[in-house]
């Protein structure tokens, strides 16, 4: 079962203490942020492509292309 880009299996990693509190060990943090290390660059590149819409929707930000845009956030 997948929530997500997660699988139920990853939840394993979590551990909860209550509800305001949430643990994880920093090396299976590490080992997430690696495994989905290609969804977590999706997620990424479409939130600040949204940003830069909204942006341009108030006349704050210049136009790039695509392409351009790619390279941009491949540099950041």
């Amino acid at each position: 079962m997948d929530i997500g880009i997660l699988k139920l299996e990853d939840f394993n990693f979590i551990k909860v203490k209550n509800e305001d509190e949430v643990t994880m060990k920093l090396k299976d943090l590490k080992e997430l942020i690696l495994k989905h290390n290609n969804e977590i660059r999706e997620i990424l590149f479409a939130v600040e492509m949204e940003r830069r819409s909204e942006e341009l929707n108030k006349g704050l930000g210049e136009e790039h292309s695509l392409e351009e845009m790619k390279k941009m956030l491949e540099e950041i």
